[in-house]
């Protein structure tokens, strides 16, 4: 039964109470009961208001999502697939600062991982989108992966009703613990993230709204705590393990990267200086790692379907928002590349599934949507108020209608470094993407050291255009639109610049 016929008997039950018994009850004044949906500031949320779970994995590819059955037949099938949702910051720390913030960097304050401008230690909590939820008197729960290297001894983040991250290294899968203490050895991340998640939509259903986090590590590498304590480092070639159910999963399977023509490009000369010179990649590790990351996932996939069940047998089902995504995509070998924190497509990409009231079963949208667009539409679906100026687009009229229009031609992307030196601190390789083009350049080394792609032309991004004398005007003009995004805020982030000029003829 949806929540707000529930609401509606309830008051009515109410009411005839108070008829039989008001008569009866002389010189005693009724005392209100406590309004469940009523936050220490005062506000109330409307008694319908929705529920939020989101579902957000590790350096999970957009491709990947075709290897989750549960997905695809509870949320792919039953709700809203974007098929250009991008990660305009493709790291962890970053991505996870704008959907908390719904900011871009440069607002934010994360620009990295590490180092002076990045992890937990560059970002402030006081004002997320936990602060306005819990504000409007929303239950909130965050589950699993956070920004890297919150300090143990610090105190959990505002905001947060249940703060259950994972602390360092929170990218091991069998030995790990939880913000609060609890601890696991010999375990499996996976599996407790689960349990944890459905604990609070037990708790919380049919009683207030809640808006929960599940942040999953898969499939991200696994790097184990005793790795960590002997100081050996990321490892980012240990594969992530999987449960044993799921052991013999997909055998054989090949990678999508290995089908596009960017594998192990041939030609690299034109690439921007930090992958010019890389070597090209053997297949056979690529293969394992591949297979490992599904597997992974898979488990993920079991989470949904819990999930999933626990709404529905809560009544809880049609009044949710179910949000399916990942920080940011990852390169398996394209370009001789693997990993993220790059501008290329296969990075950029990020699956982005949502399943909730009004948005119709099946629906596909091909509007240029980011995570920082995600909050945005978060806010606008909950009604919060937030205290800060957002950066990204709603796109919930998209969702009731996927033929909504869009006021967005020109996204920002970006990456960033680790360090305060230099006339441009913090930053890296910084552009924007539209419908057509990819640009960027590195914002300390020359006007050069970047690319400009014509994807029309050229889907798996081979030829860079940075240098064409063809492509100038192109250039000129997407170099204008950075600058005019590149320290944007608000609504200045979103804007309509118009038709691009048409590449020059041949000669």
């Amino acid at each position: 039964m949806p929540r707000s016929l529930r609401l509606v008997l309830s008051a009515a039950a109410g009411l005839l109470f108070l008829a039989l018994v008001g008569s009866t009850a002389i010189g005693v004044t009724p005392t209100a009961p406590a309004d469940p949906g009523a936050s220490s500031s005062g506000r109330s949320v409307a008694a319908d208001g929705p529920n939020v779970l989101v579902f957000l994995t590790d350096d999970m590819r957009k491709d990947d999502l075709s290897y989750l059955p549960h997905v695809r037949t509870l949320l792919v099938q039953q709700g809203m697939t974007f098929t250009e949702n991008q990660s305009p910051h493709p790291l962890c720390c970053p991505a996870r600062a704008e959907l908390m913030t719904g900011q871009y960097a440069q607002n934010n304050g994360v620009h990295h991982n590490t180092g002076a401008y990045g992890g937990w230690q560059a970002f402030d909590p006081s004002s997320t989108i936990a602060t306005w939820a819990h504000a409007a008197g929303y239950a909130t729960a965050i589950h699993g992966k956070h920004l890297n290297k919150f300090d143990p001894d610090a105190p959990a983040d505002p905001g947060w009703d249940d703060f259950d991250i994972l602390l360092e290294p929170a990218t091991d899968y069998e030995d790990f613990t939880f913000f609060g203490g609890d601890s696991f050895t010999d375990d499996y991340v996976t599996t407790r993230l689960d349990e944890r998640t459905l604990d609070d939509l037990d708790s919380w259903a049919g009683k207030r709204p809640f808006m929960v986090f599940a942040n999953h590590v898969a499939p991200h590498m696994w790097v184990p705590a005793s790795r960590q304590a002997r100081g050996d480092g990321d490892r980012r070639g240990l594969d992530p393990p999987a449960e044993a159910a799921y052991a013999d999963s997909y055998a054989g399977l090949t990678p999508k990267a290995f089908g596009d023509r960017s594998f192990n490009e041939a030609n690299m000369r034109d690439k921007e200086a930090v992958v010019r010179g890389r070597a090209k990649l053997k297949p056979g590790p690529l293969e394992r790692t591949n297979l490992a990351r599904i597997r992974s996932l898979l488990s993920v996939d079991e989470a949904v379907a819990h999930a999933y069940d626990a709404l529905e047998k809560a009544g809880e089902l049609d009044d949710t928002y179910i949000v399916f995504t990942s920080d940011n995509g990852y390169a398996l070998g394209e370009h001789r590349y693997t990993g993220k924190d790059r501008l290329s497509d296969e990075i950029l990409d990020v699956p982005l599934v949502v399943r909730g009231p009004g948005i119709p079963a099946g629906s596909r949208s091909d509007r240029p949507v980011s995570l920082v667009d995600l909050t945005a539409t978060l806010v606008d679906l909950m009604d919060l108020s937030p205290d800060l100026t957002t950066d990204g687009e709603s796109f919930a009229a998209t969702l009731r209608d996927p033929q909504a229009p869009d006021h967005r031609d020109t996204m920002l992307i970006q990456t960033g470094a680790k360090t305060r030196s230099g006339p441009f601190p913090g930053w890296a390789y910084r552009g924007v993407l539209t419908q057509r083009y990819s640009y960027a350049r590195r914002v300390n080394n020359g006007a050069d050291d970047g690319f400009l792609y014509d994807r029309h032309k050229d889907p798996d991004e081979l030829r860079n255009l940075i240098t064409s004398k063809r492509y100038k005007p192109v250039r000129r003009e997407l170099e204008r639109r950075y600058q005019l995004l590149a320290d944007c805020a608000g609504s200045a982030c979103n804007r309509d610049f118009g038709p691009l000029p048409r590449p020059r003829p041949a000669a």
